[in-house]
């Protein structure tokens, strides 16, 4: 903004409203000028303070030039949109020059915002838009936004509160919907309800003493009856010990698996180092031999223990569950035997 703009509205807001008192019309004066003095230093946030305090202190709306141009330079577009459209709706005697650089900002702003139009059906209510209040419901005019996405709120004290997000893009308007729900209705103390008073038991029936007596029944057992068991569940559930012998074969296996691959593995490494049969080869040591025979052997025997844990495990299943004492049993084991020749 120009000096000579700046000072021209600083003589022209001593104009109106001429019903104000002398002494806050001099208390604004002396801010707008402070304010002037800064803006020309280049503090923009200065000058806002001074001008925003200068506008509450004595309301013309030709303070709304400055505070537009100070928001401007701050990069704070909508702040300074508002501000230049408040200027130029209620400011009707300020000079043609300032009027058409009120209008060509806010072309200029126009280009890079957006607007909001904001519906909401609740009347009162608070709107919200990024956390600043912008009015209570309903808003007559579209709020205006930079682009991207924003969070509209509305709230009542009546209702329950409602939020949305929309997406603004520059020189369109987005429309959102806010709908407040009704509160909710405590529930009415429950009252108690009157019983009714209780009725007297009925007489007795009268005895026919000249009737012969009724046979009497005959005993019947009074002993409750068991429950009867609930049923039976999943044969997967309820048996702990199933599920470690199984889980301790599979385990032994996979050992046993493990231990005969790396004997194979040690047995055709040291075929080709040293068992060659040309005479080219000294042979292999005997400790390359015994690297090779305790893998056999800790194979075998953890084949042994896979297949003992299978039949464990087969046995578990027949006999876990069942309400019925089995002895111990000894059963034969099965393995794979791996056999190194050199």
């Amino acid at each position: 903004m120009c000096t000579s703009a700046l000072v021209l509205l600083s003589l022209l807001a001593q104009l109106s409203p001429p019903a104000a008192d002398p002494q806050t019309k001099a208390q604004a004066q002396g801010l707008l000028n402070e304010g002037w003095t800064l803006y020309e230093k280049g503090d923009y946030a200065g000058a806002l303070e001074k001008f925003n305090a200068a506008y509450a202190a004595y309301p013309s709306p030709k303070l709304m030039f400055n505070i537009g141009q100070a928001n401007r330079d701050l990069s704070r577009p909508v702040e300074a949109m508002e501000a230049f459209e408040k200027f130029l709706a209620s400011d009707t005697d300020a000079s043609p020059e300032t009027i058409a650089t009120a209008r060509k900002a806010v072309a200029e702003l126009q280009e890079k915002l957006g607007r909001i139009r904001i519906d909401c059906a609740t009347a009162g209510a608070e709107v919200n838009v990024d956390g600043k209040s912008v009015g209570l419901a309903p808003l007559r005019d579209p709020i205006w936004a930079t682009p991207g996405r924003h969070l509209i709120a509305a709230s009542h004290p009546n209702a329950t509160p409602a939020l949305e997000k929309v997406d603004v893009t520059a020189g369109s308007v987005g429309t959102v919907t806010l709908r407040l729900g009704s509160p909710a209705i405590p529930a009415a103390t429950a009252q108690p309800v009157p019983q009714p008073e209780a009725a007297l038991p009925p007489a007795p029936p009268k005895l026919d003493l000249t009737a012969s007596p009724e046979p009497a029944p005959a005993n019947v057992d009074l002993a409750a009856s068991p429950a009867p068991s609930p049923a039976r569940k999943g044969w997967w559930l309820g048996r702990k010990w199933i599920w470690v012998a199984a889980g301790s074969t599979a385990l032994l296996a996979a050992g046993a698996i493990t231990a005969g691959l790396a004997m194979q593995s040690k047995f055709n490494s040291l075929d080709k180092s040293c068992g060659d049969t040309s005479g080219k080869s000294s042979g292999c040591s005997q400790s390359e031999i015994d690297s090779v025979s305790w893998r056999g052997t800790t194979a075998n025997i953890l084949w042994g223990l896979a297949a003992a844990g299978a039949v464990t495990t087969g046995v578990l299943f027949y006999f876990e569950g069942k309400p019925v004492s089995a002895a111990p049993m000894a059963g034969g084991t099965t393995g794979f035997t791996a056999t190194v020749r050199y």
